[in-house]
């Protein structure tokens, strides 16, 4: 039976692909965010928006109010003002499960990430962990996901890439020989809606990964060779990097701050099995990858995003 869903954070890059795959199982899905009128229009039909922020806690009881399940996506990149680690992973997390408590939610599903805990030197990891307790800890049915680096259609990695290939002669890589293990947007989506309503998933976390694992060097060069351009890539030493760091951190959406150095210098992959088999079988980054990075596939990515979903289905490969 269709679940009454909220998604806190859910008008972002995983938010909407959740999203989109819980309404096509039949759930009725809120998806609360600080700007729900900025999302309208990028979400599926039949979702509901409302306004909710868990730095402050506005909104939050409201938005989970008679739900069945909650899902937590909230997290930052980066740290800009009140908008920072502690705020938003510790605090936001503890103020969503008092919401829960509160409201009788049967099950809380929370995004974390590899390494949570385990990064010395990093805030960002060392928040991921602390919410990671604080879910564990919270007396409420939980799940706790941890996925390495999410990719697919209007991700914060290929495109990015993609974008500075495009305007640079050179591409800077930073500790290129450290490994991540790429997951498909829609491959972490359907492990967050096959676990709704899921007893088997009760008080478990999951690693998340692609079938494979890449150093930073080889993720680049598969980029470039799907788009077919060639640019030289120039190894960036620790103190540059830190130099490089120190100054773009200050800037609106930095490409490089001192936290995401401290993570760039540790593996992100997986230990064990790269993706739970209760979830299915994980897509290949060199079958995704082609089918929303190159600009002339515009017209016939949603055809290749509803046959790569069809072919990786639980079940299916």
């Amino acid at each position: 039976m269709g679940q009454r869903l909220c998604i806190i954070g859910g008008s972002g890059f995983v938010g909407r692909a959740i999203a989109q795959q819980a309404v096509q199982a039949g759930h009725m899905v809120t998806v609360a965010c600080r700007h729900p009128v900025r999302a309208r229009g990028q979400l599926v039909d039949g979702v509901r928006l409302v306004r909710a922020d868990v730095t402050d806690g506005y909104g939050l009881d409201a938005a989970v109010a008679g739900m069945d399940v909650v899902i937590n996506l909230v997290g930052l990149l980066f740290e800009k003002g009140r908008q920072n680690f502690q705020a938003a992973h510790v605090k936001g997390t503890a103020r969503v499960i008092a919401a829960c408590k509160a409201a009788g939610v049967k099950q809380l599903l929370h995004m974390s990430a590899l390494g949570a805990g385990q990064v010395e030197g990093s805030s960002y990891a060392q928040t991921k962990g602390e919410a990671e307790q604080l879910v564990a800890a919270s007396g409420l049915n939980f799940t706790i996901f941890r996925p390495s680096i999410i990719y697919g259609a209007g991700d914060s990695f290929f495109n990015k890439f993609k974008a500075m290939s495009q305007s640079m002669p050179v591409l800077p890589v930073i500790s290129g020989e450290t490994r991540f293990q790429p997951v498909w947007v829609q491959d972490v989506a359907r492990a967050f809606v096959d676990a709704i309503g899921n007893r088997h998933v009760h008080g478990a976390t999951f690693e998340l990964g692609g079938p494979k694992s890449y150093s930073f060097r080889e993720l680049l060069e598969l980029l470039l060779k799907e788009l077919d351009i060639k640019r030289t890539l120039i190894p960036v030493p620790g103190l540059a990097a830190s130099l490089m760091a120190a100054f773009t951190q200050v800037l609106p959406t930095p490409p490089i701050t001192r936290d995401q150095l401290v993570l760039l210098g540790r593996d992100n992959v997986v230990d064990g099995e790269p993706f739970p088999a209760l979830f299915g079988q994980p897509a290949a980054l060199e079958d995704v990858l082609p089918t929303f990075i190159c600009g002339n596939c515009a017209d016939t990515k949603q055809q290749e995003w509803d046959q790569m979903r069809s072919r990786y289905r639980k079940g299916g490969v």
